[in-house]
């Protein structure tokens, strides 16, 4: 049977500091709306990072399937457990090598900037993409002024997009991509230069294989640095434990790995309290931290004070 969580702060009546909410496909039950629903309300959790096709994968939701029915739905099952969708994930290489390949993935993008509104979700997030095709392995080739670029191009179009129908567009830099440290991040916003560009901060994005930054050190030292830059600008916050792990793949010899919180190395409670009194409710997305851990993370962590 699955705990149900709550922590003191709901039993006594006071407001949650931390505003809590996880990934859906982290809900491993939530193969519905209403098993989604459900099992966040279990955790504790009252907002969620939704990607359509990991949460329902029998579900459509390409570039021509998404539609306001299927927005309208899944905002009413959400929201009769007091959930609501902080981010719709639409991840992809906005920077891929193949031109037809970025294309239909910046038009996958737009549809849900048009479409996000009847699912309640107030930004569409992706990462930056890489100079690889498939994304996801550390490599400085990133780092060049020409892969800023082509970055670039693409938000621009996407945040023009977002301004026409009202959405924010919300951008995940990280080390494993062309936006990749606190310089390139405040670089973007002030070229882009639009309130429908939003940060979506994950401090161990950040983190590069040998456990620190790229150039901010180590994930308090990123997040303090963030918030007083460029907090303003941030629109969700990702939370996500890791380990480094042995590894040939970097010339460090190590690399990370993502884990439940609390399993890891990561200093989550003083990256907890800097998001707590620099920006109060943010929504707080937890990834990598699944089912039972996510509702153990809420209990001990959801009352904690700036």
């Amino acid at each position: 049977m699955r705990t149900i969580y709550g922590g003191n702060h709901e039993q006594k009546g006071e407001s949650m500091t931390i505003n809590f909410g996880a990934r859906g496909h982290d809900v491993t039950s939530g193969r519905t709306p209403e098993l989604l629903a459900q099992g966040l309300a279990d955790y504790g959790a009252h907002n969620v990072q939704l990607a359509l096709a990991k949460s329902f994968p029998d579900m459509p939701s390409g570039a021509r399937d998404i539609n306001p029915g299927m927005g309208s739905y899944i905002r009413r099952a959400l929201s009769a457990k007091d959930v609501d969708i902080a981010v719709m994930g639409c991840y992809f290489n906005m920077t891929h090598p193949d031109e037809n390949v970025r294309e239909a993935g910046l038009c996958k993008f737009e549809a849900y900037l048009a479409n996000a509104r009847f699912f309640g979700a107030p930004v569409v997030a992706s990462e930056t993409g890489s100079i690889d095709a498939v994304p996801g392995g550390f490599t400085e080739r990133n780092f060049t002024e020409a892969m800023y670029g082509k970055a670039l191009a693409s938000i621009r179009r996407l945040v023009a997009f977002g301004e026409r129908v009202g959405t924010i567009v919300g951008i995940e830099p990280g080390a494993n991509h062309p936006i990749y440290d606190i310089a390139t991040t405040e670089r973007l916003i002030a070229d882009v230069d639009s309130p429908f560009l939003g940060i979506v901060f994950d401090a161990t994005a950040y983190t590069s294989p040998n456990g620190l930054t790229v150039n901010d050190g180590d994930q308090v030292d990123v997040t303090r640095k963030a918030f007083e830059r460029f907090g303003d600008r941030i629109v969700a916050v990702h939370i996500d434990d890791f380990t480094l792990a042995p590894s040939d793949e970097y010339a460090c010899g190590t690399s990370i790995r993502r884990c439940n919180v609390d399993e890891g190395q990561m200093d989550v409670q003083s990256i907890l309290r800097i998001v707590a009194a620099k920006r109060p409710l943010a929504p707080v997305i937890l990834e990598h931290t699944v089912d039972e851990a996510i509702g153990r993370t809420v209990e001990r962590y959801g009352s904690l004070a700036a």
